[in-house]
């Protein structure tokens, strides 16, 4: 069997690597916004993981700086709803620099208007490949989005999820795929990527189904930020306190906690203790 790719070559179907793809043509059809369920709830803290040597750049501007999108081309600065996805450069390599180990950022939204765009997934997981083993190739990526406001996140955590705390823990309702008919195909698609997110999937991949919110603009860690995460290094040490780091810190209204770094471990080590710690801070804010 055959078919047309959307440059019009054909090539074989049975045995082709299913791929998320932007659209080149057709406007976007959205099939999951009719599937919003929201609880009522659009208070949402928002989550923003980077490296410790990000972080530091950050704290020294003041805010989470907008950067170029080489996804949708444009400047935009990304977070998840309540979930501390991440995946950063070489994380699964051990290494002594404090600098490559994560830096978790959370935020209160509530000054910063409406999102640029909200998402599913990581979008560029997605069109990294991340998500390809269970992809459906002729659902696009712009299908996926959801509407740009806090209401899409409460209805996509409310209809794929039920509840925050399964959110959290990208436990999908048992009952989700069977209420869906075969030939809703961006549905079945989102929930066959958000499997990967799972406790049981054999290569989980929390931003398979966190919900991705970006903003068009800079956002202000003053006002905004109300806590972090990160290695106790970064600020304590018995040669001296990083003087500079805890005064900016403060002086934007962030309070924080530590996870015990020790050298010569992975990035990706530190995934488990990240959401135990920011689970434990969304549940004293009242977020689960």
């Amino acid at each position: 069997m055959v078919y047309l790719t959307k440059q019009g070559a054909v090539r074989p179907y049975w045995g082709s690597v299913a791929k998320i793809s932007k659209r080149t043509s057709g406007d976007p059809t959205f099939p999951l916004r009719d599937k919003s369920a929201p609880d009522g709830r659009t208070d949402f803290l928002l989550v923003h993981v980077t490296a410790v040597g990000a972080a530091r750049e950050i704290i020294r501007c003041g805010q989470i700086e907008a950067r170029q999108c080489t996804v949708f081309h444009r400047a935009l600065s990304y977070f998840f709803a309540l979930r501390p996805a991440y995946r950063l450069k070489n994380g699964g390599e051990p290494t002594d620099q404090l600098d490559r180990f994560p830096f978790v950022f959370v935020v209160d939204p509530a000054g910063l208007g409406a999102p640029h765009h909200v998402y599913p997934f990581d979008t560029g997981g997605a069109i990294s490949g991340a998500f390809d083993e269970q992809a459906n190739e002729f659902v696009f990526l712009e299908d996926y989005g959801l509407r740009p406001n806090y209401e899409a996140v409460s209805g996509q955590i409310g209809w794929a999820f039920d509840t925050r705390a399964a959110y959290y823990d990208g436990e999908l309702r048992q009952d989700v795929e069977s209420s869906l008919a075969y030939h809703e195909a961006g549905p079945r698609s989102f929930l066959r990527i958000a499997a990967l997110a799972s406790v049981g999937s054999n290569r989980p991949d929390q931003r398979a189904s966190a919900i991705e919110v970006a903003f068009n603009r800079h956002v202000p860690l003053k006002g905004n930020v109300k806590f972090a995460v990160m290695p106790r290094q970064f600020l304590e040490d018995p040669r001296g306190d990083n003087r500079p780091m805890i005064d900016g810190l403060t002086s934007a209204g962030i309070g924080w906690t530590f996870y015990e770094w020790e050298p010569n471990l992975t990035p990706d080590e530190f995934r488990q203790e990240i959401t135990r710690l920011v689970r434990e801070h969304l549940v004293k804010d009242g977020q689960l």
